[in-house]
């Protein structure tokens, strides 16, 4: 048996385990959930609310598991922020149920969570100063990586796009503000919104991340390419929110065209966020993404326009994620994608 026979077959086990654990956790806690709480409303129930955030610390969780299995030895700086994120999520998931809040209430945000995820940002950047510190990140793709110019051109094409968007919402008719169409207003709320999700709810988009753009992605390109690699990436991350969808998450009423909507959405997002990815080195791209992508949803639902159906319409229906195809196409273009299927697996090499 050859060497790379034995790699692309470890690949392969490394990977079921963690899209075994990753849907079995999530699928059981949406079904116990249903069972408890009923569908995904409009104004999603508080239990509804809270089980959403906690579903996005799975797929990291799942991935450090694999990863303390499959690899044994972590560095000191990896063992640290992973650290920082599995307090976050066990405070977070205890705060949350004991007083449940609704969605897009920052001001309600579980205290001792808040403080764990600003100490880890601020240990996050501390890390990254230090050359020998930062070194110790690199493997597991934690540091900030190279091409940072893409940390600023990247989010604001993706913003102003998402924000044409929902701007196309209200003037097609498709959509309507929940309060009055003010475009100055959608700014700055968005602006601050993004700030204080930096701060306070990184350990959330890390959480889902980790576990698609970098365990899943370094083992299924060098196994598929980069292009059916972004491609089966996509599939799966969209079939991870199927039981969401089928409950009445993001398409209330439309459990197989919404979930047909949202594998489309994630294949397109997949391939804007896997594109950062590979040219930073770095998760934390993807998390300020994944951040932004979600961070000026409620902001424009005020004061540009929340969909009348989510089916046709622009932001996350069909229109919307029609536009955002047009910028995923251009970037599938790059020769990123070629180098992306060699890009060596996340691994650690030195214990602390």
């Amino acid at each position: 048996m050859t060497a790379d026979t034995l790699k692309r077959r470890q690949l392969k086990k490394e990977l079921f385990a963690f899209l075994i654990i990753t849907f079995t956790a999530t699928y059981i806690l949406n079904f116990v959930m249903y069972a408890i709480s009923g569908p995904i409303s409009a104004v999603p129930p508080v239990l509804w609310t809270v089980t959403i955030a906690i579903n996005m610390f799975i797929p990291a969780a799942a991935a450090i598991m694999c990863m303390l299995y499959f690899q044994k030895a972590l560095t000191r700086e990896t063992k640290i922020i992973f650290t920082f994120f599995l307090i976050y999520a066990m405070v977070f998931t205890i705060e949350s149920y004991a007083h449940p809040i609704q969605a897009g209430s920052l001001a309600d945000m579980p205290i001792f969570a808040m403080i764990i995820s600003i100490l880890g940002f601020l240990t996050l950047v501390i890390l990254n100063l230090k050359k020998k510190w930062r070194d110790g990140l690199t493997s597991s793709k934690l540091s900030f990586g190279k091409n940072l110019r893409y940390y600023i051109i990247l989010p604001v094409i993706l913003f102003l796009m998402l924000t044409l968007s929902y701007v196309l919402n209200y003037y097609t008719g498709l959509g309507v503000p929940t309060k009055e169409f003010s475009p100055v207003s959608y700014f700055i709320y968005s602006i601050v919104t993004g700030i204080l999700y930096i701060f306070i709810l990184w350990p959330s988009f890390f959480g889902e991340e980790y576990g698609w753009r970098v365990y899943l992605q370094d083992r299924l390109f060098p196994l598929l390419g980069g292009y059916k690699g972004v491609l089966v990436l996509g599939i799966i991350w969209g079939l991870w929110h199927a039981p969401l969808i089928a409950f009445g998450f993001n398409y209330p009423g439309q459990p197989i065209l919404g979930n047909i909507l949202m594998i489309l959405l994630t294949i397109v997002l997949a391939v804007i966020f896997s594109y950062a990815v590979l040219k930073t080195g770095s998760v934390w791209i993807a998390v300020l993404l994944h951040l932004v992508t979600d961070a000026i949803e409620l902001p424009a639902n005020y004061y540009l326009g929340i969909s009348k159906d989510p089916i046709l319409s622009f932001g996350i229906g069909i229109f919307g994620i029609a536009l955002l195809a047009v910028f995923a196409i251009v970037l599938l273009r790059s020769s990123v994608w070629k180098l992306g299927e060699e890009a060596p697996v996340s691994t650690e090499k030195n214990s602390a």
